[in-house]
């Protein structure tokens, strides 16, 4: 049986949970049409919700997340072309009553919005509308943000590195060899066994065939002298 190449193993195994990582945040998101709100939405303290809406090229958006202020919440409001946030545009005022922002779409196509908690929990309401339609609440800045991606690698890479250890060992240590006779097989000859064969007679009496040396026939007792 032919055998398996350990390092085909460990990049299959390092490619599963790529796989998995990359593929998730393409779940999650919660779908927002446009000028439709969404209300009751819930977070708690530290926690991200993902949204996911298409957007025209060229328009201008407003997107607007309300929070009461007795809830006391603290987000920061993002908008980027993939669900991994890795690069895009945010506002984050700390203000406690939610945020907004205004956005023009460069592209026709999905785009993904996060409301990523700071402090605080409770519940609040967003919506994307066409057009500007109240004030923004901080400076729209750009964003470059690889948290994600460390997520995204960090499974594969632990697991290379823990296969890659496991190869380095397993190699030190030293195969068995099969043991090798220096000694030749020697047949021994088998003997020949001569075996004397005594004359025979026959009885001068009875007829019987008997040893030449016979003093006695065994047969009828005569003495052969």
């Amino acid at each position: 049986m032919k055998k398996v190449n350990p390092i085909l193993i460990l990049v299959i195994g390092c490619l599963i949970p790529l796989l998995f990582t990359a593929t998730i945040p393409f779940a999650l998101p919660t779908r927002l049409h446009l000028n439709s709100r969404k209300s009751s939405e819930h977070a708690w303290n530290f926690d991200i919700k993902l949204y996911v809406i298409t957007l025209e090229a060229g328009s201008q958006y407003t997107i607007d997340v309300d929070i009461d202020t007795f809830w006391g919440m603290d987000i920061a409001l993002r908008i980027a072309e993939t669900p991994y946030m890795i690069n895009g545009f945010s506002v984050d005022s700390r203000s406690n009553t939610g945020e907004t922002m205004h956005f023009t779409a460069s592209k026709t196509g999905t785009y993904y919005i996060q409301v990523k908690v700071n402090s605080g929990s409770g519940f609040y309401e967003i919506e994307v509308v066409s057009g500007t339609t109240s004030s923004a609440t901080g400076t729209t800045l750009e964003y470059f943000d690889v948290s994600y991606l460390l997520v995204l690698v960090l499974p594969s890479v632990f697991i290379l590195i823990v296969g890659l250890l496991f190869l380095r060992r397993r190699a030190k240590i030293p195969e068995k060899k099969p043991i090798i006779s220096v000694y030749k097989k020697w047949d021994r000859p088998e003997k020949e066994v001569q075996v004397e064969k005594e004359e025979m007679m026959i009885c001068e009496y009875c007829g019987c065939e008997i040893k030449k040396s016979s003093k006695i026939c065994p047969e009828c007792n005569t003495s052969l002298n």
